[in-house]
């Protein structure tokens, strides 16, 4: 992997849900930071999952 992806940053932007559109979308820049453009619907839901599991090993 080149160095500059290694140092580079990863932004999340929202945009709002369309069926026509993936589920993401990546931009990258010359100095390695990468733009990431995220459904809002699929960011809900994994925001969800992730605050489930953590309260399931909260729970342990």
């Amino acid at each position: 992997m080149p160095a500059s992806r290694k140092s580079g940053k990863v932004f999340y932007t929202l945009r709002p849900s369309r069926e026509d559109l993936p589920p993401f979308s990546d931009i990258r820049l010359p100095d390695g930071t990468i733009i990431r453009r995220v459904d809002e619907a699929i960011h809900r839901r994994a925001l969800s999952n992730a605050a489930k599991a953590l309260t399931e090993r909260l729970d342990r």
